[in-house]
């Protein structure tokens, strides 16, 4: 498929005919320079600007609380990549930007169930006290950080076994996100 685009590109420009309306080129597509380089115009109507799952986008947020308060930014550290439906984002993150257009801007508010879970949803693990890394202060509400940097509090010591509940700290929050689509990559590009 790049081939064929190159080589239309090639003919086009030797040719001297960047851009004719199609009743010039006996009904044939036209073809038209975009941000993503040359593809056929009726291609540029339909989705290669909208987000689809697997596209790769950028996206510029403000996530706040209920009370307004900001919890996370990307101010400061330039736009947020990832891969949408891959796993990358919370649920919520992922589906409000499916549709989104190049340079769209929306506010999504993501119920606990769609972002990091509800309290109900953490997990306790009974762990053997000697196998607990810390400064040598194992006690109930003691907060230790799992390998994969999450957070785990110590709720219960039952001699020298410890139950851990593992919970992110955003468990249980509804959150409200302000998004804007800077980038889009479509998928196999």
């Amino acid at each position: 498929m790049k081939k064929i685009i190159i080589a239309l590109a090639i003919l086009l420009v030797v040719s001297g005919c960047a851009q004719q309306p199609a009743a010039q080129t006996g009904g044939q597509a036209t073809v038209t320079q975009n941000v993503q380089g040359v593809v056929p115009a009726e291609k540029e109507s339909g989705n290669m600007n909208t987000v689809e799952t697997n596209d790769t986008v950028k996206v510029e947020y403000v996530g706040t609380f209920t009370d307004g308060n900001i919890f996370d930014k990307s101010e400061g550290r330039g736009p947020l990549e990832f891969t949408v439906g891959a796993g990358q984002m919370i649920k919520g993150f992922d589906e409000a930007v499916v549709g989104m257009k190049l340079n769209d801007e929306k506010n999504v508010t993501i119920p606990p169930e769609k972002a990091y879970g509800t309290d109900a949803d953490a997990q306790q693990v009974a762990v053997p006290i000697s196998q607990i890394q810390s400064d040598g202060n194992v006690a109930v509400g003691t907060v230790l950080y799992t390998s994969t940097g999450m957070p785990a509090t110590i709720i219960d010591i039952n001699g020298d076994t410890a139950t851990v509940e593992i919970k992110h700290p955003l468990a249980g929050k509804t959150l409200n996100f302000w998004i804007k689509v800077v980038s889009i990559t479509k998928a196999g590009q």
